[in-house]
């Protein structure tokens, strides 16, 4: 199937503000000459990716009309975010560009997670996967804004989990935590620099 695809940026936009509206998640809307991002997918995506997204986009957005496209694997970005949904913009049988929504990479977990004591350890352990995933990002230094935008969810329900994940190891701060954190991906202390 020949597919034809037409330049229309008023199209590309007036999407853009309807799927920017709709989700808090990464989003962002791609064509040939053109990649628009909302806030939580502007920390995922960057110009180079276009490219990438419009090859995978263009061929998601055909195979439902297209039955012999065989499955294209999907690509992971350069942040390790990966497109989960492409919405093709069409204008009658012309491709302008799609709307793709990304995952968020979950922080890589290490086999076994330990703590700077036994009792740590075994409240690690009974975190949820909502808690686990809040103080990572927490400890990595995102915002509680910044996180609810990567998990698609409220900031208020990232508060919610940062006070519980507080209470189970009984600290008072995000610098305690990232400081726990550490030490659960057995994070090394520096070196000691002794002069020649």
């Amino acid at each position: 199937m020949h597919l034809t695809t037409v330049d229309d940026p008023r199209l590309l936009h007036e999407r853009f503000r309807g799927a920017s509206r709709t989700t808090d998640g990464p989003v962002v809307v791609v064509s040939g000459s053109t990649l628009l991002v909302n806030g939580p997918a502007a920390a995922l995506t960057r110009v180079a990716d276009r490219p990438l997204l419009w090859e995978w986009a263009r061929h998601e957005a055909v195979s439902p009309i297209a039955d012999t496209a065989p499955p294209r694997p999907v690509p992971a970005l350069e942040s390790g975010a990966r497109p989960r949904f492409c919405e093709g913009i069409w204008t009658g049988r012309a491709l302008v560009g799609a709307v793709v929504r990304l995952t968020v990479p979950a922080p890589a977990r290490p086999a076994r997670l330990a703590g700077p004591d036994g009792v740590r350890s075994l409240r690690w352990a009974e975190l949820t996967e909502s808690q686990r995933l809040v103080a990572e990002y927490v400890a990595g230094g995102l915002t509680n804004r910044q996180t609810a935008a990567l998990l698609s969810v409220s900031h208020h329900t990232v508060d919610y989990h940062l006070r519980h994940v507080f209470q189970k190891f009984q600290i008072h701060s995000r610098v305690e935590l990232a400081r726990l954190v550490a030490a659960a991906f057995h994070t090394p202390p520096p070196l000691p620099v002794t002069p020649c």
